[in-house]
């Protein structure tokens, strides 16, 4: 046998086939201390979605009561907890914990296969198949040989040393790559890795020290997100406390995207993350950090697609324009505006979306027609009867757009999912096009043929009226004041907060929902969403209400929220899974 092939007949044999793990991280068939099964209320497969996603605007839980209100005939239990999913590091999660464990800057799990979930909103893993182990061993193969020993184990020559010196590096590595302090049975195993590599395929100490990192980088304790450990969990009620290592890793990839820093390492080995006082202090720490900035970059672009636009098809022959720069300006723009209110400005969801100023360069320009911009990108002010907040800006208006013009359906559609919150009926079968532009009028006009369709009224209806709002919007989202050579028509009514509201276009349209209540609460849910992994339930009412009262508190700022997820009963707690409760 090839070194490459008796190595992977050791790792198979010693760590279990880890690569193909799939639903859980367990003991086997008759499980272990803090394993879940799939379909178990505790650490589920990632497949898992809450049953919460109501259809009216602006639900939240289950129950399709909003975040910031209580029911009386149905109060949320504050002691519950919803389930934590079994999760693999995304692509980006994967790439910043790999620079910040070893230093590698090569993003591998680009070449990974993609993380899209076509039933969340928000970026996670399904069940590793074959391509995924395939591609996660590729990575490590590339990763190990890259690693300098010398600095990351030193040792020195003697043999009985060198064992001495790799069982030291496993540990303190392991506590890092696990994201928790390997338990006996790891070390004992890893160990004897070691050995096959220093004897059967004759590494040396720093080939030996490598074969550890590339097994344990394609670990289930590396590539999974279950930093518990099989130890006995702590039940408060009927519900689990956290583990210290689980709260750290748990902030670390909610707010940094990232492995836990030492600070969290810290706080954890002391005991010190135990009280929402102890998380509060953690998380207001981690927001000031660098790291948050591109997790807060990440929420923003996933909630409303703007890290789509350059897979976003559009007619050269109409917008000969759009290319590779542009699109890249177009990114730079939303990065730059979401940055700049989140850190530099107040924060608040408002002027997210009411803001008429954004970062513009000489590429963008000619698309707000505006002058004075520079070759990199500076702050400008906008037209403020034209430009308010994200969803005016062009990465927005580019994604929702048609490849050759705008799109009602697309615009109103993500409006009515992603900011209220609505779910919208299946679409039935055979639901005609709507007519081409050559047949004369404007899109509203054509839309509104479409839409007294008995197939299309079910869904167009709801989503139309909100989308003809941006009617003055083109597909890449210069704007305009005719369509097809008729005047654009851009009023329209939306429903918030109970009460049918007029508008005359999408900048009267945005300042309605940046104020209101339906919105607010539709905002908690996102972001909780994108902490849990998952979608709501019934029992993270409690949480999602604590969490919408920090917002409000604080004039609707989004750190404030953040913090108020962080602390909240579901995120430092789960519903238990089979068998942990007698």
């Amino acid at each position: 046998m090839t070194q490459r092939a008796l190595f992977a007949v050791a790792a198979t044999l010693l760590l279990g086939g880890a690569a193909g793990c799939t639903a859980y991280i367990g003991g086997g068939s008759t499980g272990s201390p803090g394993s879940a099964q799939p379909g178990t209320g505790g650490a589920t497969g990632t497949g898992m979605t809450g049953v919460g996603n109501p259809s009216t605007p602006g639900g939240g839980a289950s129950s399709g009561t909003k975040p910031g209100t209580v029911d009386p005939s149905n109060p949320p239990d504050p002691n519950a907890a919803g389930p934590m999913p079994l999760r693999r590091l995304t692509q980006r999660e994967y790439n910043n914990t790999v620079r910040d464990l070893l230093g590698v800057t090569t993003s591998p799990a680009n070449n990974f296969p993609s993380d899209v979930d076509l039933n969340f909103i928000f970026r996670r893993y399904g069940d590793v198949s074959t391509l995924d182990a395939s591609r996660m061993q590729e990575a490590a193969e590339a990763i190990a040989p890259t690693v300098d020993v010398t600095k990351l184990a030193p040792c020195g020559t003697d043999a009985t040393g060198e064992t001495a010196c790799a069982e030291q590096f496993l540990n303190s590595f392991g506590l890092h790559a696990y994201r928790r302090p390997l338990v006996a049975d790891e070390t004992t195993r890893l160990m004897a890795l070691y050995q096959v590599g220093r004897t059967t395929l004759t590494l040396d100490y720093a080939g030996g020290i490598k074969l550890l990192i590339e097994t344990m980088l394609q670990a289930p304790g590396f590539v999974y997100r279950w930093e518990l450990g099989p130890v006995t969990p702590t039940l408060d009620g009927t519900v689990v406390h956290l583990a210290p290592y689980e709260v750290a890793s748990r902030l670390s990839y909610f707010l940094w995207q990232t492995m836990p820093d030492q600070a969290l390492f810290d706080a954890a080995a002391a005991g010190k993350l135990a009280t929402p006082e102890d998380v509060e202090a953690q998380a207001r720490r981690m927001l000031d950090d660098p790291k948050a900035h591109d997790m807060m970059a990440a929420f923003f672009q996933q909630w409303l697609s703007l890290d789509q636009v350059a897979a976003r098809p559009k007619d050269a022959t109409v917008y000969p324009q759009f290319n590779d720069s542009l699109k890249a300006s177009m990114n730079n723009e939303s990065l730059a505006f979401i940055d700049n209110v989140a850190f530099q400005g107040d924060g608040a969801l408002s002027t997210f979306l009411t803001a008429n100023f954004s970062f513009v360069d000489q590429t963008l320009a000619p698309v707000y027609g505006v002058t004075g911009a520079t070759a990199t990108a500076a702050q400008l002010s906008l037209d403020p009867t034209q430009r308010a907040g994200l969803l005016t800006q062009s990465a927005f208006l580019t994604v929702t757009g048609a490849t050759d013009g705008s799109d009602p359906v697309k615009r109103g559609r993500k409006v009515y999912e992603r900011l209220l919150c609505g779910v919208l009926p299946p679409p039935p079968p055979n639901v005609p096009p709507t007519a081409a532009a050559s047949t004369g009028g404007t899109t509203r006009q054509r839309f509104s043929v479409h839409d007294q369709q008995a197939c299309a009224k079910a869904c167009h209806t709801i989503m139309d009226p909100i989308g003809y709002a941006f009617e003055n919007y083109d597909g890449i989202g210069q704007y305009r004041t005719t369509d097809n050579g008729l005047p654009v028509d851009a009023t329209g009514a939306i429903t918030l907060d109970g009460v049918s509201k007029n508008f005359k276009d999408a900048v009267e349209l945005t300042h309605l929902l940046a104020t209101s209540g339906d919105v607010r609460s539709c905002f908690v849910t996102q972001w909780a969403r994108f902490a849990f992994s998952r979608l709501d339930t019934d029992a993270d009412r409690a949480s999602l209400n604590g969490a919408f009262d920090s917002f409000s508190k604080a004039n609707f700022t989004v750190h404030e929220l953040l913090v108020g997820v962080a602390t909240s009963r579901s995120f430092n707690y789960r519903s238990p899974s089979a068998g942990e409760i007698q």
